[in-house]
């Protein structure tokens, strides 16, 4: 993996990443929840995702562990009065200071390529949109639960293609990432994910 030393980097300095983490939960507006949380809790849990970054994203895709985690822990944000948007937001605030150190990093350390910063930046992106995801999935699995939410799809023939559709968004999901494509025009460095 050629992210290998960045995802090391981020692990080798996850417990300031995760200090500052929880400051941005805190002030942020759209996260007022998080400070009703006990400053330890809240430490701990951002602390997990930053020191275990790389067990993260190489988790057994067959397992699910991450998957199912994400589903908990929308289970547990429902049941701490948490709203949805303010746990999606906390996932994006993280990922955003994640993406922020990648960025930052190859001023600190020179030997890494631009490669690596872009492959880095794709798993990050699709690590969290998974998180959200399956946030969402505990989340509204609770919903349904507890006051009987049904999601919009109510038609059997509609629901029958969101299924099929979702089946199809997920083999994009879990393939695995593709370099970008760089070109050269007009004075500038372009690249792209599709070909």
């Amino acid at each position: 993996m050629l992210t290998k030393k960045i995802v090391d980097l981020i692990e080798a300095n996850a417990l300031r990443l995760s200090e500052e983490i929880q400051e941005r939960l805190r002030a942020h507006p759209s996260t007022q929840s998080y400070r009703n949380i006990d400053e330890k809790t809240l430490h701990e849990w951002i602390y997990q995702v930053c020191s275990r970054f790389s067990y993260w994203l190489e988790e057994d895709k067959d397992e699910g562990e991450v998957a199912q985690h994400y589903k908990n822990l929308g289970k547990e944000r429902f049941e701490q009065n948490f709203e949805l948007p303010e746990v999606i937001s906390a996932l994006y605030l993280t990922k955003r200071r994640l993406w922020e150190f990648i960025a930052a990093s190859r001023e600190v350390d020179s030997a890494l390529n631009l490669n690596q910063i872009v492959e880095a930046s794709f798993l990050l992106v699709r690590f969290f949109d998974h998180a959200v995801m399956h946030v969402t999935e505990g989340f509204e699995g609770m919903l349904k639960n507890t006051h009987g939410y049904e999601a919009a799809l109510s038609n059997p023939e509609r629901l029958a293609e969101a299924l099929e559709a979702k089946k199809e968004r997920e083999k994009l999901i879990y393939e695995e990432p593709k370099p970008p494509t760089f070109r050269y025009t007009k004075g500038m460095i372009r690249f792209s994910y599709f070909t």
